[in-house]
């Protein structure tokens, strides 16, 4: 199996990514990942991202990374890294990168210090040489979270393209190329921030000189929410006035409105997945995710008089993988402890009876009342293409 490494010091991470203290202070939030390009052109294959942070906000004490990655079958390759710190671990990292002489653990694109709240948005643009394996390729996202001793713990994966775009498929690009090291240049976030250059070993394949090939092509672009709506107890009909509904609806007709009122946009698609927190039954779970999207779904139908086949629903029950990046992202008393079940006991092997018993049920209360609010949700993805651009 050949894979293309980034190379990795693990003793300069552990250096970086340490602080040695524990987490307190729990607060919410989240990131946003645009996929605005992911395209063969030429001998090249370009990445372009937009991180939107607005909103986040993390333990001053924890660090992530979000890593793009380019993989196909038993190829892949990992683009520079974006490093999100909480305030006392950017100190802590820039530190150690001084240290170190300013040589970062791994390819880094750039670092953000988020404080108490985040609005901050990097857009990410990387280029690499084409390869005949990256034909078939996708870009994923692997969301990374670093312990206070250095250990990575791999949080998420999630796919930013299923495929690559062709223009063409260049002459002479070939499978096993010369290694060459290449450098890719920091976007600056803020100008108190200090980017860093990361020098990313990467396979090189020699210039290929050919005429481009323009092809005309369709794009959609898309628009992402998340809604958190308020139903009354065994109720799944959307009431606007209750509690903090009208805020949550809104943000979404506003989206709408937005595209619906530009006679140069065409909605192309909707698509609602509606998420549950694990208190009470997997199967009463699983119809209140169903039964809520869909009523989400009604109610946007009531109100535009759009295609009914553009609206697509699904739903996942009991969100145990939102649980757990809350947990990572935010900390909480006996969090090792939480994390252990969570991961080595099954939903139907007693997992939530045991947090109900850990510490008669101090840390099951404390996820009740900070975490499982985010948990009940429908998450939204408006895809929409311009029209009227001749």
């Amino acid at each position: 199996m050949r894979k293309i490494l980034i190379h990795i010091t693990i003793l300069l991470a552990t250096v970086l990514f340490s602080t040695g203290l524990e987490a307190q202070q729990v607060n919410l939030g989240q990131v946003r990942i645009v996929q605005n390009r992911f395209e063969q052109q030429g001998d090249s294959l370009h990445v372009a991202l937009t991180v939107d942070m607005n909103g986040l906000s993390i333990n001053r004490k924890r660090a992530f990374t979000l890593t793009p990655v380019i993989e196909s079958g038993t190829e892949s390759i990992e683009l520079p890294a974006i490093v999100i710190n909480g305030a006392q671990r950017e100190k802590a990292y820039q530190r150690a990168l001084a240290f170190h002489r300013g040589i970062p653990p791994f390819p880094i694109y750039t670092t953000v210090m988020i404080g108490h709240q985040s609005w901050e948005k990097v857009s990410y643009k990387v280029s690499i040489p084409y390869e005949k394996w990256m034909k078939t390729s996708k870009l994923s996202l692997r969301e990374n979270f670093y312990a206070t001793n250095g250990d990575s713990r791999l949080i998420s994966v999630n796919t930013l393209a299923p495929s690559l775009a062709m223009e063409y498929e260049p002459e002479g690009v070939i499978a096993h190329a010369e290694e060459k090291t290449v450098k890719t240049e920091p976007v600056i976030v803020k100008a108190e921030e200090i980017p860093v250059k990361a020098e990313v070993t990467v396979k090189v394949a020699p210039p290929v000189v050919k005429e481009t090939i323009n092809k005309e092509t369709k794009k959609t672009y898309t628009k992402e929410g998340s809604a958190y709506l308020d139903f009354p107890a065994n109720q799944t009909h959307i009431l606007p006035d209750y509690r903090g509904n009208d805020k949550e609806l809104g943000k979404i007709r506003a989206t709408l409105d937005s595209l619906i009122r530009d006679p140069n946009l065409e909605i192309v698609d909707i698509d609602m997945i509606g998420y549950a927190s694990p208190e009470g039954t997997f199967a009463q779970n699983e119809v209140l995710s169903r039964e809520r999207t869909i009523a989400l779904r009604n109610y946007l139908r009531g109100r535009y008089q759009l295609p009914a086949n553009i609206y697509r629903v699904d739903w996942r029950g009991e969100d145990w993988i939102g649980l757990k990046q809350l947990i990572l992202r935010h900390g909480m008393p006996d969090e090792d402890r939480v994390l252990d079940i969570i991961e080595n006991y099954g939903v139907f092997e007693g997992r939530e009876k045991r947090l109900m018993d850990l510490k008669n049920g101090q840390p099951y209360r404390y996820m009740l009342k900070q975490f499982f609010p985010k948990l009940r949700r429908v998450d939204y993805k408006i895809t929409y293409k311009i029209i009227n651009n001749e």
